[in-house]
């Protein structure tokens, strides 16, 4: 059985973080975790996808887990790598990952597990800064809680569809108010995905959820450059067009929303964010 294990590294949020320092740099985590997300984590327990971001199955073996908490750390690490004044951004950008590859999970037909991911999503990205993404972003996150109603309310397909779509631009909105620098978010995405995907594989058994979180991070990566992507070509189209392709390519080594027989390996995943973030930085 999966169970929700709470991340050593998700229990700080964006504001505490300038205090300790890069070392302790964050995102997400299960902090103040209220009855309802109690419950939904432990329904998506029983879906055998609720794990929380880097929760591994109770029976994982210590090496997977040692490798786990690496990723962590490598995904903690892309908030400290981009200047604080973008982080708001960039938590908005991480939790939209969720919302992309829980879309992604609907689209599938894997309804149920597409409402655990953006439960996940809201638990771990937005729950530690809850006080300060309410008073920014106040629309956030009750347009998540909408599409976990409407999919958990067993709402037909157009009424879902509708709250993605809603909760998509809300996002959207939010991302803009936030003022973050669009490099540093695509930055800092490639870093969130590319530390979550060391956790993914392991000789003695691969890790499902951690797979969707990383491709959740790519998805929300692949879109911030979309986002940028005149204003980048404007400033370097050469090195733009090559930022397009090193996305299109980090994206391919994610064949399906669920984990493949035979996942990417973890160098062919960190060397593909790193082509694509070198290429990022020589735009100026």
């Amino acid at each position: 059985m999966i169970e929700f294990k709470p991340r050593m590294w998700t229990l700080m949020g964006v504001s505490a973080m300038a205090l300790v320092g890069a070392a302790a740099c964050q995102p997400g985590g299960e902090a103040g975790t209220s009855t309802a997300d109690g419950e939904k984590a432990a329904a998506s327990s029983t879906a055998g996808e609720g794990e929380g971001e880097g929760a591994k199955p109770a029976s994982a073996p210590a090496a997977a887990r040692a490798s786990g908490e690496s990723g962590e750390a490598g995904a903690a690490n892309a908030y400290s790598n981009v200047d604080p004044a973008s982080w708001l951004g960039l938590r908005v950008s991480h939790l939209s990952g969720f919302l992309l590859v829980a879309q992604k999970s609907f689209e599938a037909g894997q309804i149920d597990e597409a409402s655990v991911l953006i439960a996940q999503g809201l638990l771990e990205v937005y729950q530690p800064d809850a006080a300060e993404l309410d008073s920014k972003v106040k629309d956030l996150k009750p347009s998540y809680e909408a599409v976990v109603a409407a999919i958990d309310g067993k709402k037909s397909k157009a009424e879902i569809e509708a709250a993605f779509a809603k909760a998509f631009k809300v996002t959207q909105a939010a991302q803009s108010s936030a003022g973050a620098s669009d490099s540093d978010v695509i930055k800092g995405m490639l870093g969130i995905a590319s530390g979550l995907y060391s956790g993914v594989v392991h000789p003695d058994g691969d890790d499902p959820t951690e797979y969707q979180h990383a491709y959740g991070a790519v998805l929300a990566a692949e879109q911030a450059f979309k986002s940028a992507q005149s204003k980048l070509g404007s400033m370097d189209e050469k090195r733009t067009a090559q930022l397009a392709k090193d996305v299109v390519a980090l994206v391919a080594l994610f064949p399906s929303v669920t984990i493949p027989e035979a996942p990417a390996a973890t160098a062919a995943v960190t060397a593909a964010a790193s082509r694509a973030e070198l290429a990022l930085s020589g735009i100026k």
